[in-house]
């Protein structure tokens, strides 16, 4: 098993993942996938992926608990789950590669006309968070990037640094761990999945451990500026995904 360079390349990808998931609150698969896509097969890539999503989110939520928004949480929670339902109907029906494509050019144009996130008080209403829940479960159904919306709903809603790190990777854990229910009953948990998620997990966590001192000494607008940096990063990101399934 030690031998297998997979595993070392899944637990580097994983270690960079945790590192930046720690300092932005978001973007460890972002980081993690393009290192190792290439290596595995999507029965092994995808469900080991999940795992260790869950985990560095379980990590972060631990971590940052005490910051949690619980009222934006439920709002999040509530709109998920009808559009997660919304992007199955809509995967089924429309072509990943479009669904990428819109995706990605709503990312970029809402980084392009909203260069600083609003600072004149919160916007943190019931309506706006299950608005974010909706299209985040629906992104993350139908393409399996489902962070972005929460990203922009805290900088829109005026979340602080540690109430986005804690907030949204808590709310992700819960996506996380639906999804692992579904993968579970799939019978998608392999001997070889395992094996990876014995390397990816601790490095996952020790990339968290190590990025925990940048995170805390970042002012609130450095952080602000890393999530809108994220958030065109993941843009660009299903742009080219959009245009390759295109071309």
């Amino acid at each position: 098993m030690f031998e297998d360079t997979s595993l070392w390349l899944f637990a580097l990808a994983w270690f960079l993942g945790g590192f930046v998931n720690s300092v932005g609150g978001m973007g460890a698969a972002m980081v993690a996938l393009p290192i190792y896509a290439g290596c595995l097969q999507s029965q092994t890539l995808v469900p080991a992926t999940c795992i260790c999503v869950a985990i560095i989110s379980a990590a972060m939520t631990v971590a940052y608990w005490r910051h949690t928004l619980f009222h934006s949480l439920k709002a999040l929670t509530a709109g998920a789950i009808p559009g997660s339902l919304a992007g199955l109907y809509i995967l089924l029906i429309t072509p990943s590669s479009v669904l990428q494509l819109v995706t990605g050019a709503v990312m970029i144009l809402f980084i392009l006309w909203k260069g600083k996130p609003a600072s004149q008080g919160r916007k943190d209403t019931f309506a706006a968070g299950g608005t974010a829940g909706f299209f985040s479960g629906l992104i993350n159904t139908s393409i399996g990037f489902g962070n972005p919306p929460v990203a922009i709903y805290s900088l829109c809603a005026g979340w602080g640094h540690l109430e986005t790190l804690a907030t949204m990777n808590l709310f992700t854990l819960l996506a996380s761990l639906l999804t692992m229910i579904c993968h579970y009953m799939a019978d998608l948990y392999t001997a070889d999945v395992l094996h990876h998620v014995l390397f990816g997990a601790p490095a996952t966590v020790l990339g968290m451990v190590a990025g925990l001192p940048v995170a805390r000494r970042i002012n609130q607008e450095s952080f602000r500026r890393i999530l809108r940096l994220l958030i065109f990063a993941a843009g660009c990101i299903c742009l080219t995904r959009g245009s390759a399934g295109i071309l």
